[in-house]
């Protein structure tokens, strides 16, 4: 069972957070809807993954967001 009292995790405690399989997390991860692990590591942010669970299902909306980058995010899975 995942520790939530953790910040980082691996990529099967990632998935288990999400309540996905953890084939699910990896797609997610090279589609951009979750964000890739820590540089040098193979562990994830819970914070970021909670940024990008708010992004996705809208609670992270920036009225500031660059135009561009908003055509990638909604356009990254074509």
């Amino acid at each position: 069972m995942t520790d939530n009292s953790r910040r980082l995790m691996g990529r099967k405690d990632a998935a288990a957070y999400c309540g996905i399989a953890e084939s699910t997390f990896s797609l997610w991860v090279s589609t951009h809807k979750m964000p890739p692990c820590i540089p040098g590591t193979r562990k994830w942010d819970k914070r970021a993954i909670d940024a990008k669970l708010d992004e996705i299902s809208g609670l992270g909306v920036n009225g500031n967001e660059d135009p561009y980058e908003k055509w990638m995010r909604e356009n990254s899975n074509e």
